[in-house]
């Protein structure tokens, strides 16, 4: 590409990782480390290991030291851009860490410590989905996930993740049990479930949301009518399949059409005005790519 490309690509890259790395740095720090629980993952693992340590052992060094050798394995086993990306992110991560231990950042400690498990859930989620973007990762459990697609390739490797996460809250417990207090010991597991939930609801809406849309399956007599208004009124293809109706034996036409969430009202009027008799099924698409959406580069 020209020059002006590849310095906006470059910027666009550095803007990404800041904000991925201070959202994993301040979301641990700030909001979940001082609330008394953990999350999934190497942060996890840091936040746990901090807290059995009182402090010795702090989250920056327990996130480079987690991270280096899963970094290096990514190297031989992943592609070089995704090895390069994610390091830069553990490394900034790091670096704004340590920066935030040593200037003794305020730590946010909620009353109601749902609030803690929502913003914490809400910044690390948008974290993983700005990585998974510029096609890298936060580190941790997202490189183990992408070496083991690699080489074994199977639809269960969130499954595997998942598990894994809840190793990690799972032994959360014992370093934030409170003795003869069974509500107590067991809120932070609650809230570190929470978390992840909120997390990756918040990940998914910002990988995929975007790019999700509905699709309408429309059976009716006045295909080529109903066809010209969705084009010329929404500017959306649409592909026209012979249908039976196996009750009626009679033939129909079903037309399929994508269009964007913010144009089914308008959808629904050209129904009811063209052919009030037709027959429509609405359905969520969670992402849609080609011409008219989204390229597979954006």
């Amino acid at each position: 590409g020209s020059p002006r490309v590849k310095v906006f690509y470059f910027i666009k890259t550095f803007l990404f990782l800041a904000a991925s790395s201070f959202l994993v740095a301040f979301s641990s720090y700030c909001l979940i480390a001082p609330n008394n629980f953990a999350t999934g993952g190497v942060t996890g693992i840091a936040i746990i290991v901090e807290k059995a340590t009182h402090g010795k052992v702090p989250q920056s060094v327990s996130i480079f030291c987690i991270n280096a050798p899963l970094l290096i394995l990514s190297f031989f086993c992943v592609k070089k851009k995704f090895a390069i990306l994610s390091m830069l992110n553990v490394v900034m991560q790091t670096v704004w860490l340590t920066v935030m231990e040593h200037l003794n950042m305020p730590q946010l400690i909620f009353e109601e410590k749902i609030f803690a498990a929502l913003a914490g859930g809400i910044g690390i989620g948008a974290a993983i989905a700005f990585a998974f973007k510029l096609g890298g990762s936060t580190g941790g459990m997202d490189i183990v996930a992408v070496m083991v697609q690699k080489k074994f390739p199977a639809p269960s490797i969130a499954w595997m993740i998942f598990i894994l996460n809840c190793i990690v809250i799972a032994t959360s417990f014992f370093v934030y049990k409170v003795d003869g207090d069974v509500t107590a010991s067991v809120l932070p597991l609650i809230m570190a479930a929470c978390e992840q939930y909120v997390e990756s609801k918040v990940n998914d809406a910002i990988t995929n949301g975007f790019h999700s849309a509905i699709e309408f399956r429309v059976i009716t007599d006045k295909p080529e009518e109903m066809a010209l208004t969705i084009i010329s009124k929404l500017g959306r293809g649409v592909t026209s399949i012979p249908a039976t109706g196996m009750y009626t034996r009679e033939t129909h036409s079903m037309l399929v059409c994508v269009i964007n969430r913010r144009q089914i009202a308008t959808f629904r009027k050209i129904l009811k005005d063209v052919d009030p008799d037709s027959f429509a099924v609405m359905s969520g698409v969670s992402q849609v790519l080609g011409l008219g959406f989204f390229s597979g580069e954006d």
